[in-house]
Order: C-alpha cells, then sequence, then structure tokens
C-alpha cells in the first residue's frame, strides 16, 4: 500500500473520531423556557421560547471528576426535538431510567392539542417517539412542572390552557405501562403557573412559589406514598413572591432556589438565590452580592467550618458567568485544534519519509527483493 495513502486514512480517523467526541467548538447560547432532565452523567436540554432554538437538543457532561465548569463540555445531538418545544417539562423514566418523556401541548405540526402529549426520546439510540397513552388524560397544559420518582413515575401539576387559564390538578404517568391517572383533589393548592417542584428522598414533592403574589413560606406538598396534600408553612427570612424560578435538592436535605421574576421585573440582587432546609423547614436568604447568609442563626462568616459545604458548592457552580465559559470554549478550541493538526501532520510527514528510504535499502540490498 501507498504509504502516503495510509498515512491519509489515519489522519482523517483520527479527526473523525476527536470532532465525533463533542470537542467541535460547540457552545449553546442562551435561551429561556427551555426544559431539561439528567440521565446518569448527561444533562439535556430541550428546545427553547426563541423560535430558532425552539427544536435544539443537547447536553452537557456533568461527571464530577472531569467537570470543568470553566470551560465545560457541551454536546450537540442530531436528534431534534419532534416539535417546537417551549413551557414544557421533562422527566425520566421507563424501564432502564434512560428514556426522557417530553411532556407537551403541540403536536409534531406545532398546533396545539386537547390532551397532552408525550415524547419519548431514547438517550441510547437517540431516536424520539410518540408515547401512545391510555387512562384519564390530562388537558393540554404549559407552564406547569413535573416530576419523576425511581420507579418509573412522573408527576404533573398545575399549568394554564391556551386561553391562560390556570389549573390545580395533578396526573400521574406511569411510565411503564404508559397510563395516566389522576391524583386527589382534597385539598390541593390554588392553581397555578411557573412554580417550582422538588421531589424529597421522603416522597414529599414540594411546590415552591408561582404567579406574582403566592405567598413563599406557604409550600403545598403532596405526598406520593399516600396521595394526599397539606402544606408546609416555613419560617426564617422573608421570600419575595416570584415565578419562573428554579429549585434543586441538595444532598444534605436543602432546596437551593435560584432566579425568577417579580411582577414580571427581575428580582432585587439580594433576593436571587435562597435556600429551604427541608428538615426544619427554615428558609435562609443569601445575599449574591457578597454571599453572606442574611440570617443570623446561621453560623458566622470568621467561622473555621461552613455550615452547609454542599450548599456553598452549589451556589458556586450557579454563579458562574455563562458568558465567560462560552469565550473560554470558542478560544480554547481552535488553538488546540491547531495544535492537534500540526502533530498529526509532522508525525505523517516523518513516517512518510521513513518509509521512502526503507524501499531504497530494499532495492539496493544483497538479498533479492520482490
Amino acid at each position: 500500500m501507498d504509504p502516503s495513502k495510509n498515512y491519509l486514512s489515519i489522519c482523517l480517523l483520527i479527526f473523525l473520531a476527536w470532532t465525533s467526541a463533542g470537542v467541535d467548538g460547540f457552545a449553546p447560547l442562551g435561551r429561556l423556557r427551555q426544559s431539561s432532565a439528567l440521565v446518569g452523567n448527561r444533562l439535556y436540554f430541550f428546545g427553547s421560547a426563541i423560535i430558532v432554538q425552539a427544536r435544539e437538543n443537547f447536553f452537557l457532561d456533568v461527571t464530577l471528576s472531569t467537570l470543568n465548569i470553566s470551560n465545560p463540555l457541551w454536546f450537540s445531538s442530531n436528534a431534534s426535538v419532534p416539535t417546537n418545544s417551549a413551557f414544557a417539562s421533562a422527566c425520566v423514566g421507563g424501564p432502564n431510567k434512560n428514556t426522557i418523556y417530553l411532556l407537551e401541548h403541540l403536536n409534531t405540526s406545532n398546533a396545539g392539542t386537547n390532551n397532552t402529549i408525550v415524547y419519548a426520546f431514547d438517550t441510547v439510540g437517540g431516536i424520539w417517539t410518540t408515547l401512545t397513552t391510555s387512562g384519564t388524560l390530562p388537558a393540554s397544559r404549559q407552564q406547569f412542572q413535573a416530576v419523576n420518582n425511581t420507579n418509573g413515575k412522573i408527576y404533573m401539576f398545575g399549568g394554564i390552557n391556551g386561553l391562560g387559564v390556570p389549573f390545580n390538578d395533578i396526573f400521574i404517568l406511569d411510565t411503564l405501562s404508559s397510563v395516566w391517572t389522576q391524583g386527589s383533589s382534597d385539598s390541593a393548592p390554588t392553581a397555578r403557573s411557573d412554580f417550582s417542584a422538588t421531589l424529597l428522598n421522603n416522597g414529599l414533592i414540594l411546590y415552591i412559589g408561582g404567579g406574582d403574589n403566592i405567598n413563599m413560606a406557604n409550600i403545598p406538598t403532596y405526598n406520593t406514598n399516600t396521595g394526599a396534600w397539606s402544606t408546609t408553612v416555613a419560617v426564617g427570612d422573608t421570600i419575595d413572591p416570584r415565578s419562573g424560578h428554579t429549585s434543586v435538592l441538595s444532598p444534605n436535605g436543602h432546596v437551593i432556589i435560584y432566579g425568577g421574576a417579580k411582577n414580571n421585573s427581575a428580582l432585587d440582587q439580594n433576593q436571587q438565590l435562597a435556600s429551604l432546609d427541608t428538615t426544619n423547614s427554615q428558609l435562609y436568604l443569601l445575599d449574591t452580592r457578597n454571599y453572606m447568609w442574611v440570617t443570623d442563626t446561621l453560623q458566622q462568616p470568621n467561622s473555621t467550618t461552613s455550615p452547609n459545604p454542599s450548599v456553598t458548592q452549589i451556589q458556586t457552580i450557579i454563579a458562574s458567568d455563562s458568558n465567560t465559559l462560552s469565550t473560554g470554549v470558542i478560544v480554547a478550541i481552535p488553538i488546540v485544534s491547531i495544535a492537534i493538526l500540526a502533530i498529526i501532520g509532522f508525525t505523517g510527514f516523518w513516517l512518510y519519509k521513513r518509509n521512502k528510504q526503507n524501499d531504497i535499502i530494499r532495492i539496493a540490498g544483497s538479498k533479492g527483493g520482490h
């Protein structure tokens, strides 16, 4: 075989393998009203209210041993979302817990529907399907929240319909049987949208905020074990009402609340980040301008130990400058590309010259050639 052709084939394989690994300069633009779900070490994002991003599907590798928040590794997917997705919710389920279920109000033609549509994304095969469901089908809605447990069930609450009328009903989708059931309405909270939903390890779902005037201290809870509603009253700092915020559960039982808007306006800076201690229903407010806890009951800043190390770690990640991260990716990748291509080129040239020289020696040798 011509060594030069062999070298070109090797270079092509190396280059294709390298680019297919995701190091292609991809850095997603900012967006809003997207949905997300975590499968293994991949945090998937779907859609956006920005129309050109509405069918985008990509994920972030959040493997703790390799995660670099100053230079995150993003991967784009060719499996576009089947509809213009926004104001939806994504959950994980299925027998192997590797399928993402996107609960939507639009069909594949981007038309509104009477009932909630469920799109299933196989994260292994990278294929979307429209799930055929049965049971008590929930009315189509948007701006709701859904959470999943570890037994394949998805709990969807609230939201609004196409006319802006809010719901206060809860529906459960069993992803193992594709059957919908309606949960109890006894003692259900007032109808709402744009709230956050967090499932605790004990099976309680906390619904925080939503709308412009909902008291953040009055937290509706749904017990997935008994199917009963109740209300938890939190004490501590006063948290402004908000909508469109996010929440996440930390390993030590704190619900971290971030962002949102009040009366369609941005929150004050000292209201952006808060933590709810679910072990005692205590609210603590964090001023992100200086990252100091406002409540006096927490350990003082000059203490030698951190009161909540897990919470501190999460707030640092949330507060990272996304523009800086994107710039770092864009600048670093071309430099790495040039360096790798230069190494490949030099190595290939050296191999080519050596093979040429070996050919001449074999022809001139005392032992007969072929």
